[in-house]
C-alpha cells in the first residue's frame, strides 16, 4: 500500500514532486535540456508547477513564465549562485526576492559572491544549500562536529535557509550516513536532485556542451548519467516522503508575479521652465522651416496632426531623446542613416533631421508608425556608421547616468553548421569531413528539416554511416544556447536605475548589458531603442574621406537620392554592392522594370520580396507601356496610379480602406495587422466591416469581395513604403558616387571585402567593364588601403596574405622615411626589423609586388633567402639594422618565367588572379563555344555553361555505394562550389583533375542554395 505522504504527491497515477534544481539551457553549456521540453515534461507528470534554477542568471524568466501560461502551470522562480565551492539555489517567494536575486546575480558578474551577500540580499527569497557541492564523503566520514560548523557556517545569518538532499543512487551507505547527521540538525531537508538532461541516455548532450565549454574532447559517443527528471519509482526509491513533501511546502508559500512592469519611459532632461511637450514642438518648427524653407499649409497640418498624436499618446520625450543622440552624431561627423522603418513616414521625426525623406513628397502614412488606436511604442530604428556607433551609446549613457543605459543580451544559440562544427571539434572529427558536411547545410533550417528538403545534405548523410553519427550527435545539442552576447543594435534606457528593474550583468566594454531578450524588455516599462551599425555608412564615410584628399568637398547630406545618373547607373546593373540592389534576384527586377525614377526604385526594393515578386512582370510591363493600367474598380485609381494598378505597398492598403471603405486611418492600419497576422477570427470580423463600408460608398458587392481578397492575399508579404523610400535614398546615394566617383567608391568598397569574399569577384567584373583597371600590389607605392590612382585602382600591400596590417604599416613607415626600395637587398635590409620572414617574403612575390625590380618572380624567389641573409648580416644583436655598413650584394640567379605557376601563386598569394588567367590562352574557344564567365553565375544564377578551372574535388561514397562530389571551379575573378550528384559522377569523373580548364554546365540546387555540376568537358 502507498505510503500517506505519497498518495499525496500522486497525480494521475504519478509523483506530483516539484523538482527545483533545474539547469535549462539558459545557464550556458551547463544543461542540455530546452525550456519548451522542461515544461512539456512538467505538464505531462501532471505537476502544478514548473522551476528553473540556472547557474547566476535570470535570462530565463521570461520564456519560462510565457510557457507555464500556456501551459496552466505556476512557474517558480529561481537561481543558482556560487559561493566558494557551495552552491545557493536562491528562489523567489515575493517582489523583493526578485530585487534581491537582481542584485545578487549582477554581483556575480563582477566578483565572486560571499556569504555575506547573500546574508544582505535575502528579503524575499528562500535558499537551499546543495549538499552534493560539499565534499561530503570526506566530511561524513570524520567527527560529526566538523560537518555541523561547516553546516552551521553555511547558514550563517540566512532566516530561510534549507538542505538539499541530492540524488546519488550509487551511494546508498552515504545518504544513509547523511540523513542519520541531518536528523540531530534544526534544518529542514528537502529532496533537491539535480537535474541537466530529460532522459538517462541524454547524459552524452551534457557531456558534449561541458566539452566544448572547457575546449576539450571526447572520446565516447554514448553516455548514461544520474542528472536527469526522474520517474515516480527513483524518487519514491530514495527519498523519505518527508523529503518530498517539503518542497511542497516552500512552494506554497511564493508569491511572485513575474508579469508586470518596474519600469517607465524616461524624460528628456528639458531646460528649466518648458516641458517636453513645447520643446518637442519648438524643435520641429524650427526644423521643418530651415529642411523645406518654402512648403505649404498641408506641411503644417500634417505636422500639428502627428505632435497632437504624440502628445497624446505621451511620446514628447521619446522623440527629443532620439533626435538628441541624432543631432549629437550629426554635429561629431558620425554619419547617420536615411532612416528605417514606418518611421520614415513621420513628418516630425523629418523636421527633428532623425529621417531623410520628406514624408509627403513620397505619400507616405503617420498612422502607419504611431496609431492612437493602437497602444504601442514607437520604434525609431537609426543607422550609425558601423565603426562610431559606439561613441553615441557613450554619449547617450553619459547624458542619462550609466545606471539607466544598459545593452541587450542576445542568445547565441547552436544552430545546425555551428553544432555540427562543434560536434566535429568535441569528437575530433576529420575537419575535411566536418567542412564538407557543413557546406551542404541551410542555415536557417533545422537539421531534421535540412534532411527533408536539402537534397545535397541528405545525400550526404545516406552515403556513409560516418555522416549520420555526427549528424546525430549534433542533433543531441542543436537549438541549445551556447553564449550570451550583444545585440547588434539595442539598447534600454529607463527614468530608473535599471538595476530595480531587470537584472543586469557587467561587461568589461559595453558597460550594463540586461539579461532578458529584447522582445521582453519593453514588458518590463524600459524603453528600447536601435542604434544599428551600418557598413554601408562607414563605406560612404571612406569615399567621402578619398574624395576630400582629391580637393571635392562633398558631404553626405548633399549627396542626392534622385540623381538621373544615378538611376541609369542602377537601370543598366552595375548594383554590385549596392544596399539592397545586390542579389540576383534583383538584379532580374532591375532588368525588367528599366527603373528611370527614385519611385521606380522604390517600388523594386518591394516588389522583390515574396508574394510581391510575382506582380514584378506585370509592373514592368505596364511602366513600359507594353500593356494597359487596369484596376479591380475604377475607384481604385487614385490608391494605386503610382504603381501602374499593382499593389505593392502597406500604405495602399491603408489608402484604401480609408478611401473605399470608409476607415479612419488609424481604423485602417489595425485592418492591416490583422489581416496580415492571418487572425481567422479577426479576418472575418474585419473582412465584413471592409465589405459594408465598400458597398455603403457605392462599389457593388462582387469589387468588393475581389478587393478584400486581393489585400488578404498581399497583406502577409506587402512591404511598407517608408522603409523602401529609406532603403532606395541610401541605395541611390551609393549609385550616386558610384556613377560620378567610381575610382573612390570602389577603393572604399574594396577594402572592406576579403578577396575570397563572392563580392569581390563581382565587384572586379563590373570594374573593369566601367573600364578601370586593377593594378597588382606594389613595393614602393602601395599603401594599406586601395587608393584610386588615374583610371586604375591600386591595391593593398595587406591584400597579400600573411602580409599583417601591422607589417604593411611598417614598410608603408620605412619607405615615407627613407625613401623608395631599390632591390629585394634594400627591402630586406630595412624591412628585416619590423619581423620580415622568408614565407611572407615569398607571398610578396607572388603577388607581384617587386614586379618592377627587373627580374621574373622565379628569380627574385631563389633570391629572397639571400636578401634575407644579407640583412642578417646589418643586424645588431637588438636586431636593429645597423646603418653605414657595405656589404656586396649576391647576385639573383636569372630564370624564366613560367606563366601558368606564376598566376597559381599569385592566386595563392592575392586570393585573385589580377595579371591574367589560365583561360587567357582559351579565349578563342571560349568565344566560339559561347562560355559564360563565373561572375554573371553568381550575380544571375542562371543555368548555363561557364568557363573555369577545375580546382578542389572531394569526392565521397553514397549510402548505396555509388559515389559523388563537391567541386569548385575559379577563374580571375571569381569561385564558384557545386556539387557532382551521383547519377552524373560516373560519366565526368574522368575529367575532375585539379587544374583543368573546363567548360562546365551548372544549374541552380533544385531551388535551393547553391549549384549542380550537371555536365563538364575540357577546353
Amino acid at each position: 500500500m502507498r505510503e500517506p505522504a505519497l498518495t499525496y504527491l500522486c497525480y494521475n497515477g504519478q509523483v506530483n514532486f516539484l523538482p527545483l534544481h533545474i539547469y535549462s539551457g539558459y545557464s550556458f553549456l551547463r544543461s542540455g535540456i530546452l525550456l519548451p521540453s522542461l515544461v512539456a515534461t512538467a505538464k505531462k507528470r501532471g505537476q502544478r508547477y514548473c522551476a528553473i534554477c540556472d547557474y547566476q542568471t535570470l535570462t530565463g524568466f521570461p520564456e519560462l513564465t510565457k510557457l507555464c501560461k500556456k501551459l496552466g502551470l505556476t512557474p517558480i522562480y529561481g537561481a543558482d549562485l556560487q559561493v566558494g565551492e557551495s552552491l545557493y539555489g536562491a528562489f523567489i517567494l515575493e517582489e523583493e526576492g526578485y530585487q534581491s536575486l537582481i542584485e545578487l546575480t549582477y554581483l556575480a558578474s563582477v566578483r565572486a559572491l560571499e556569504l555575506k551577500d547573500l546574508k544582505d540580499h535575502q528579503e524575499g527569497l528562500f535558499f537551499v544549500l546543495d549538499l552534493s557541492s560539499l565534499p561530503l564523503k570526506e566530511l561524513l566520514s570524520k567527527d560529526e562536529k566538523e560537518f555541523a560548523e561547516l553546516l552551521r557556517i553555511s547558514s550563517l545569518g540566512l532566516n530561510n535557509f534549507h538542505l538539499g538532499i541530492p540524488y546519488l543512487p550509487k551511494e546508498t551507505e552515504l545518504l544513509s550516513k547523511l540523513r542519520g547527521f541531518l536528523g540531530h540538525y534544526p534544518y529542514s531537508s528537502l529532496a533537491y536532485p539535480s537535474i541537466r538532461y530529460g532522459k538517462k541516455e541524454d547524459a552524452i548532450a551534457l557531456q558534449i556542451m561541458e566539452a566544448i565549454d572547457r575546449d576539450e574532447t571526447l572520446e565516447n559517443k554514448e553516455a548514461v548519467g544520474d542528472e536527469y527528471y526522474l520517474g515516480e519509482e527513483e524518487l519514491s526509491a530514495y527519498y523519505l516522503p518527508e523529503e518530498l513533501l517539503a518542497t511542497e511546502a516552500l512552494v506554497s508559500k511564493c508569491r511572485f508575479t513575474f508579469e508586470r512592469k518596474r519600469g517607465a519611459l524616461p524624460l528628456f532632461p528639458c531646460p528649466e521652465g518648458i516641458s517636453s511637450r513645447q520643446l518637442l514642438r519648438n524643435l520641429v518648427a524650427k526644423g521643418l522651416n530651415e529642411r523645406l524653407p518654402v512648403h505649404g499649409p498641408e506641411y503644417e497640418e500634417r505636422v500639428q496632426k502627428e505632435l497632437d498624436v504624440i502628445e497624446k499618446m505621451g511620446f514628447s520625450d521619446y522623440f527629443l531623446i532620439v533626435a538628441d543622440y541624432v543631432a549629437y552624431a550629426k554635429s561629431h561627423g558620425i554619419l547617420v542613416g536615411p532612416g528605417r522603418g514606418s518611421a520614415v513616414g513621420s513628418l516630425v521625426s523629418f523636421a527633428l533631421g532623425i529621417t531623410k525623406a520628406d514624408p509627403l513628397r513620397y505619400g507616405l502614412i503617420f498612422e502607419r508608425f504611431l496609431n492612437p488606436e493602437r497602444q504601442t511604442m514607437p520604434d525609431i530604428d537609426v543607422d550609425f556608421a558601423d565603426t562610431r556607433r559606439e561613441e553615441v551609446i557613450s554619449y547617450i549613457q553619459q547624458k542619462y547616468g550609466r545606471q539607466r543605459v544598459a545593452r541587450i543580451l542576445v542568445l547565441q544559440t547552436l544552430g545546425s553548421k555551428a553544432s555540427i562544427r562543434d560536434v566535429g571539434k568535441v569528437f575530433h572529427y576529420e575537419s575535411r569531413h566536418i567542412d564538407m558536411l557543413a557546406k551542404t547545410v541551410m542555415s536557417k533550417l533545422t537539421l531534421r528539416e535540412n534532411y527533408k528538403t536539402n537534397e545535397a545534405f541528405r545525400t550526404l548523410v545516406d552515403s556513409d554511416p560516418y555522416y549520420l553519427e555526427i549528424v546525430s550527435l549534433a542533433a543531441k545539442i542543436e537549438g541549445l544556447p551556447r553564449q550570451p552576447g550583444l545585440h547588434p543594435a539595442g539598447v534600454i534606457l529607463s527614468r530608473e536605475d535599471l538595476s530595480r528593474i531587470v537584472p543586469i550583468a557587467e561587461h568589461d566594454e559595453a558597460g550594463f548589458v540586461a539579461q532578458y531578450e529584447t522582445s521582453y524588455l519593453e514588458e518590463q516599462g524600459c524603453l528600447k531603442m536601435d542604434l544599428l551599425s551600418l557598413t554601408y555608412l562607414t563605406l560612404i564615410e571612406r569615399t567621402l574621406s578619398l574624395l576630400e584628399k582629391q580637393g571635392i568637398n562633398l558631404t553626405y547630406e548633399n549627396i542626392p537620392i534622385d540623381d538621373k545618373a544615378a538611376i541609369a547607373l542602377i537601370a543598366q546593373g552595375k548594383t554590385v554592392d549596392l544596399f539592397q540592389l545586390e542579389s540576383a534576384g534583383m538584379n532580374r527586377a532591375i532588368k525588367a522594370v528599366k527603373p528611370t525614377t527614385f519611385e521606380d526604385i522604390v517600388a523594386i526594393i518591394s516588389l522583390h520580396r515574396p508574394g510581391p515578386m510575382d506582380s514584378i512582370p506585370t509592373y514592368a510591363r505596364r511602366k513600359n507601356k507594353l500593356e494597359p493600367v487596369r484596376y479591380l474598380h475604377p475607384a481604385l485609381e487614385p490608391c494605386l496610379k503610382e504603381t501602374y494598378g499593382v499593389l505593392v505597398y502597406q500604405e495602399q492598403i491603408l489608402q484604401i480602406a480609408r478611401d473605399l471603405a470608409g476607415f479612419s486611418l488609424g481604423q485602417a492600419d489595425l485592418f492591416r495587422r490583422a489581416v496580415s497576422k492571418k487572425d481567422a477570427a479577426k479576418m472575418q470580423e474585419m473582412r465584413q466591416s471592409f465589405i459594408d463600408g465598400c458597398l455603403r460608398n457605392g462599389i457593388d458587392a462582387k469589387s468588393s469581395v475581389a478587393i478584400y481578397d486581393l489585400i488578404a492575399k498581399f497583406a502577409s508579404y506587402g512591404f511598407a513604403k517608408s522603409h523602401a523610400v529609406a532603403y532606395a535614398a541610401l541605395a541611390c546615394q551609393l549609385a550616386y558616387l558610384k556613377a560620378h566617383y567610381p575610382l573612390a567608391l570602389y577603393a572604399a568598397m574594396l577594402d572592406g571585402i576579403s578577396p575570397g569574399d563572392e563580392t569581390f569577384g563581382k565587384l572586379l567584373t563590373e570594374i573593369k567593364t566601367s573600364g578601370i583597371r586593377l593594378l597588382l600590389p606594389n613595393i614602393n607605392e602601395s599603401q594599406t588601403r586601395f587608393c584610386p590612382k588615374t583610371g586604375c585602382l591600386l591595391p593593398p600591400l595587406n591584400l597579400v596574405s600573411k602580409v599583417t596590417s601591422s607589417l604593411a604599416s611598417f614598410i608603408v613607415n620605412e619607405r615615407e622615411l627613407h625613401g623608395p626600395f631599390k632591390d629585394i637587398f634594400d627591402f630586406a635590409s630595412r624591412i628585416y626589423p619590423g619581423g620580415l620572414e622568408l614565407t611572407t617574403f615569398i607571398r610578396l612575390i607572388d603577388g607581384g609586388c617587386f614586379d618592377g625590380f627587373g627580374f621574373s618572380r622565379a628569380s627574385l624567389r631563389l633570391g629572397a633567402p639571400l636578401a634575407l641573409e644579407y640583412a642578417s648580416t646589418f643586424a645588431g644583436i637588438d636586431g636593429n639594422v645597423s646603418l653605414g655598413l657595405s656589404f656586396p650584394k649576391p647576385e639573383i640567379p636569372v630564370l624564366a618565367s613560367d606563366r601558368t605557376s606564376d598566376l597559381l601563386a599569385e592566386k595563392e598569394a592575392l586570393g585573385i588572379m589580377i595579371s591574367g588567367s589560365p583561360l587567357d590562352s582559351k579565349e578563342a574557344e571560349i568565344e566560339k563555344k559561347g562560355l559564360k564567365r563565373l561572375s554573371r553565375l553568381l550575380q544571375t544564377g542562371e543555368e548555363g555553361a561557364y568557363a573555369g578551372v577545375l580546382s578542389s574535388v572531394k569526392a565521397i561514397r553514397t549510402k548505396k555505394g555509388s559515389r559523388m562530389a563537391f567541386v569548385t571551379l575559379y577563374d580571375e575573378e571569381s569561385v564558384v562550389e557545386a556539387v557532382l550528384f551521383e547519377e552524373d559522377y560516373n560519366r565526368l569523373y574522368p575529367i575532375l583533375k585539379d587544374g583543368n580548364l573546363v567548360a562546365a554546365k551548372i544549374r541552380p540546387n533544385r531551388g535551393r542554395d547553391g549549384f549542380a555540376l550537371i555536365d563538364i568537358e575540357r577546353i
